[in-house]
């Protein structure tokens, strides 16, 4: 997976400055990781997550993560059984809203790191978040314990649900 990942970050045409800064330390960070997908690495480690819109791409559906109090697109850390990032990603969709999705391209449509804040089990880190654009195979959601809400926004009003790092996935994924 190493080795699809640093082409897929080598292909990648970021967005603006702050993309193209987290493409060149998520490049670092992949060389110099003895373990990059695990969520055992301390300082950061790779997450993969969707943007997830319906058939007509008018919606996108959000969960309200219980942990950060914010409403974000679906994702979350590799497991070893993943065999690839945007498989990871379709797995986190499937976790956290119910919802069978595909990937509307193999490749990630943003790349985005953020510092996951200090909480009393885990210190502060750096998810290195390679994010995707699926859609979804049918609209019934269903809550998971990582959550306390999920629901579908019209695109138009997405935006607002969440922060700045919802905001660029949006734009760049619609």
């Amino acid at each position: 997976m190493r080795d699809e990942l640093r082409a897929a970050l080598e292909r990648h045409v970021p967005a603006d400055a702050k993309e193209a800064a987290d493409r060149a330390a998520m490049l670092d960070f992949l060389a110099r990781l003895p373990a990059p997908f695990s969520f055992e690495q301390a300082a950061a480690h790779f997450t993969a997550s969707a943007l997830v819109v319906d058939e007509e791409r008018a919606r996108t559906c959000l969960v309200l993560h219980r942990k950060l109090g914010l409403w974000l697109q679906p994702g979350g850390h590799v497991e070893p059984g993943d065999a690839s990032l945007g498989l990871a990603a379709l797995r986190e969709v499937r976790e956290e809203t119910g919802l069978s999705a595909r990937l509307a391209d193999a490749a990630p449509v943003q790349l985005d790191i953020h510092e996951i804040p200090d909480r009393p089990d885990r210190a502060a880190h750096l998810h290195l978040d390679v994010r995707f654009l699926a859609v979804a195979e049918g609209d019934e959601l269903t809550l998971s314990d990582e959550s306390t809400d999920v629901r579908w926004w019209p695109l138009a009003d997405a935006a607002t649900a969440g922060d700045e790092s919802l905001s660029r996935l949006l734009r760049a994924a619609t």
